[in-house]
């Protein structure tokens, strides 16, 4: 019997272990609130737990009701990009390799229930991908879309606006700290590849993405921006 005790209690301890939920450190975390107001959409990323892994990073959904737990969420696979409508959001996934695309078309559309909305996801071959670094110092928000005043090296202002879905909007002290709008989808017939004898070929398809990466060069506060459809992160 007293061989069993230290087994015995061993076997308690990690089962008092095993029945809390671990805790994670975000480096990413933000937080959507559909249309209906009835789910949240929870974008997030974290450092994998070995030296060498690779990171962690989903896109889940949960009732509004319902307490954020990693891994118990409808996940949702692919980059979101807009909503298309209050009950329809549209996700893009894409595929790289070494050889390119043959046109500007999917490889694959289809359509899945998450909640009381439809997602479309659409998949790419891709070939590109492209980052906008700006200032800007105003931004609002309609029924629809946010627009964004960006303000150049040289001073110069032009209004760029972006439908709801993929924007992600950072607060700090109650003030905007950085805004980022990602896959924001570009297509076209202009592609420039280098063979492999060293010689190009023009003209072919591009398929891409853009992301935006827009810091303010003021203080703005958030209050009058539409809260839905937007992740936040506060």
């Amino acid at each position: 019997m007293l061989r069993l005790f230290p087994l015995f209690l061993i076997g308690l301890l990690f089962y008092s272990c095993g029945g809390e939920k671990e805790k994670f450190e975000y480096y990413r975390f933000g937080k959507q609130v559909t249309p209906s107001g009835k789910y949240v959409i929870y974008d997030y990323a974290r450092y994998g737990s070995m030296a060498f892994s690779s990171d962690i990073s989903a896109t889940e959904v949960f009732s509004i009701g319902e307490t954020f737990a990693e891994g118990e969420g409808i996940r949702i696979d692919g980059a979101i990009t807009e909503w298309i409508s209050d009950d329809t959001l549209l996700i893009f996934s894409f595929r790289s390799d070494l050889q390119q695309p043959k046109d500007t078309l999917p490889i694959k559309t289809e359509h899945y229930n998450v909640g009381d909305f439809t997602v479309k996801s659409v998949n790419y071959k891709s070939n590109s991908g492209s980052r906008v670094i700006s200032d800007f110092d105003s931004v609002s928000t309609t029924k629809d879309s946010i627009w964004i005043r960006l303000v150049s090296e040289e001073k110069e202002r032009r209004i760029i606006s972006f439908p709801f879905g993929g924007t992600y909007i950072k607060v700090k002290s109650d003030t905007i700290n950085h805004i980022e709008v990602s896959t924001r989808l570009h297509k076209s017939m202009d592609f420039v590849y280098k063979n492999p004898d060293g010689t190009f070929t023009s003209d072919l398809p591009h398929v891409g993405t853009t992301w935006y990466d827009l810091t303010p060069i003021k203080k703005i506060s958030p209050s009058s921006l539409q809260e839905k459809k937007v992740f936040w992160e506060k």
